[in-house]
Parts: structure tokens; C-alpha cells; sequence
């Protein structure tokens, strides 16, 4: 198998393409299933939503494409989150834009029931 083109998608995304491999295919490989088993566990919000979001965090300065798909999966909570997911990003997370962050992302992530 050659690979065509690499580029970071959403969860959204992803389930999209595997639904439709799937649909198209009638069958898919192992890994295929079990990770869009895994998406549609995870409901994530619309796609409209996700690329709102996406665009939002864009609009910061300094923040990537990799970066902001990254975020919009993984839906951080907190600072300390935020921080964790550019540990490994060789440009330096400024203080000021954790906010902004989590602020584009507060309005995707699902709301936590309470108990």
C-alpha cells in the first residue's frame, strides 16, 4: 500500500471516511473497525460544530492546523490539559492563549452529567 497524502483530521472525520469504507466495502480490516467502533462510543459534537470550533482556534496566533485538530479531539478541560497536549510542540505555549483555547473548545465539549 503507497501512501497518497497524510494530513490530521477530526474524529468527525475520521468516522465519515471509516463509515463509508465500511458501507462501501461491507467489510473492513480489524483496526478499521475497532476504531470506528471507538468513534461512535465517543459521540463527538456535529461536524458543523467540530469545524467551527477548528476555524475559531485557528484565529489564534501561532496555533497550526495539526494543533487545532489535535485540541478539538482530545477536548482539554483545563489548563494543566492544554499544557499537556504541546509538550511535545517545539514552539512554546504562551500563557495568554490558554484561555482562548479553552474557550473555543468550551462550546463543543459535551457537558458532564452530574450524579
Amino acid at each position: 500500500m503507497n501512501i497518497l497524502e497524510s494530513k490530521p483530521i477530526t474524529n468527525v472525520e475520521a468516522e465519515d471516511v471509516l463509515s463509508k469504507l465500511e458501507k462501501d466495502r461491507k467489510q473492513i480490516g480489524y483496526e478499521q473497525k475497532i476504531t470506528l467502533d471507538y468513534l461512535r462510543a465517543h459521540k463527538t459534537p456535529s461536524k458543523k460544530e467540530v469545524n467551527a470550533a477548528v476555524e475559531s482556534l485557528l484565529k489564534i496566533e501561532g496555533l497550526k492546523d495539526h494543533q487545532a485538530i489535535l485540541l478539538v479531539n482530545l477536548l482539554p478541560k483545563d489548563e494543566e490539559e492544554v499544557n499537556a497536549i504541546f509538550m511535545k510542540e517545539r514552539v512554546k505555549l504562551e500563557k495568554d492563549k490558554v484561555p482562548k483555547i479553552l474557550a473555543a473548545i468550551d462550546d463543543i465539549r459535551p457537558k458532564e452529567k452530574k450524579k
